[in-house]
C-alpha cells in the first residue's frame, strides 16, 4: 500500500478497535465521519487530489476490508466512510488490540478516576510523554515520538468524570495551538 494511505488505514483500524474495546465486537458495518481537512491530512493530499486518493484507497483496501464507501455527506466538507461487515470482521480478527488504548479506556470509563490517573497510564507506557494543561481540569496528553500511540488525547475532568477527544497531532495543533 502507498505509504501516504497507510496513515488513513491505521486511523480506521484504531477507530474500530477503540469501539470494540468500549462496546465489544459486533459483526456489522460501521460508519466513520471525517471532516475534509482530516481526510486530506490522513491521505497526504490536497483538496483537489482528494477524489483520486479516495478512489485509489478504496481499491487498495478492498482485498482486506471488502467494498467500502466514502462519500461527502449533505453537510459539505464532511465525509462518511462506511466499512462493511467483512471489513469490521477483518479488523477484529487481524488487528491486535492496542494495549495502551485498552489501559487508557479502562481509566477513562472507571468512576472516580482523575487526570492524574490518566497521567499515570501514560507513564506506564513510556517515560517520554507530554502534557499540555490547557485549562485547570483540561489536559492534553501524547507521546512525542509517536509510540506506543500516535494520537493526542484531550481529556476533561468534571463532576461526572472524565471525557476525552482523540486527535491526530496535526488536527490538535490546528485546534489548540
Amino acid at each position: 500500500m502507498d505509504i501516504s494511505k497507510e496513515k488513513f488505514l491505521q486511523n480506521i483500524y484504531d477507530t474500530v478497535k477503540e469501539w470494540e474495546i468500549k462496546i465489544g465486537y459486533r459483526p456489522e458495518a460501521v460508519q466513520l465521519y471525517y471532516p475534509e481537512e482530516s481526510l486530506t491530512e490522513l491521505l497526504n493530499v490536497t483538496e483537489e487530489e482528494l477524489p483520486r486518493a479516495i478512489s485509489e484507497f478504496k481499491e487498495q483496501v478492498q482485498a482486506s476490508l471488502g467494498e467500502i464507501h466514502i462519500c461527502e455527506t449533505k453537510e459539505k466538507g464532511r465525509y462518511c466512510v462506511q466499512i462493511s461487515e467483512k471489513g469490521t470482521a477483518y479488523i477484529h480478527e487481524n488487528v491486535p488490540e492496542p494495549a495502551f488504548l485498552k489501559a487508557f479506556l479502562s481509566v477513562i470509563t472507571s468512576p472516580g478516576k482523575t487526570l492524574e490517573d490518566v497521567e499515570a497510564v501514560f507513564g506506564q507506557f513510556s517515560e517520554k510523554f507530554t502534557i499540555n494543561k490547557t485549562e485547570n481540569r483540561e489536559w492534553s496528553f501524547w507521546f512525542p515520538d509517536g509510540g506506543p500511540d500516535p494520537y493526542v488525547y484531550h481529556v476533561e475532568e468534571d463532576d461526572f468524570g472524565l471525557q476525552y477527544h482523540r486527535f491526530t497531532k496535526e488536527a490538535y495543533n490546528s485546534l489548540f495551538l
